[in-house]
């Protein structure tokens, strides 16, 4: 994983067991990935991970307590990279109403190279988002986190106007954005129509934060 050196996120992840650096873990991690990728996260059994690296069922569970244990690692993995990206983006100097258009540029980017790459990796986040697994609230609060992060840059250089209270706004923008970089919400639209219309929003929301 890529991580700011400042700013490092690490989104959690419940019911993980035993040493965070075993090599073992880091085996039973990456063949999940995989097999998520290829077969789905609901079609993917705990036995299949065991039978992929050469360990039974139980030794698996001495790292992870579930098969969304291990669900919650990939996802976290997944999410924090972007994540990661995203906060470069937010911690860069210059115009935070440039950062803004992209900050909301590559959130829609990386969010459908990651979940809609032609893989199974979309049904993953979307059962952690409908469940509420941890990296998924992790995610989506990490956004909104680094959405205020601008707005408050945006204040400071009087590019935006202040009047307004600051969670009224970020609770928009977020909702303005959710078509764009919310993963059960890609799905529902085709790339070219988002595309075509994201720098209009964006327009709209710059429009609506000028003093």
């Amino acid at each position: 994983m890529n991580k700011t050196t400042e700013n490092p996120l690490e989104l959690p992840a419940s019911g993980q067991r035993g040493t965070v650096d075993h090599e073992r873990r880091h085996q039973i991690i990456t063949a999940a990935e995989e097999h998520f990728r290829l077969y789905g996260y609901r079609k993917t059994s705990v036995a299949d991970l065991g039978k992929a690296i050469g360990v039974s069922s139980t030794y698996i569970y001495r790292f992870f307590s579930s098969k969304q244990a291990i669900g919650e690692a990939v996802c976290s993995m997944v999410l924090t990279e972007l994540d990661d990206e995203l906060r470069a983006i937010v911690d860069r100097s210059g115009s935070p109403t440039h950062r803004f258009r992209s900050f909301a540029r590559t959130a829609f980017e990386r969010s459908l190279e990651i979940f809609l790459d032609g893989t199974r990796m979309h049904e993953l986040v979307v059962v952690a988002m409908e469940e509420d697994w941890c990296p998924a609230s992790g995610h989506e609060g990490a956004l909104t986190e680094m959405i205020r992060l601008l707005v408050e840059a945006g204040r400071i250089t009087g590019e935006f106007e202040r009047k307004t209270p600051i969670d009224e706004v970020v609770s928009g923008i977020t909702v303005a954005l959710r078509p764009f970089v919310y993963p059960p919400s890609l799905q529902y639209r085709s790339r070219e129509w988002l595309e075509a219309r994201l720098p209009a929003v964006c327009s709209l929301i710059l429009r609506s934060l000028a003093p």
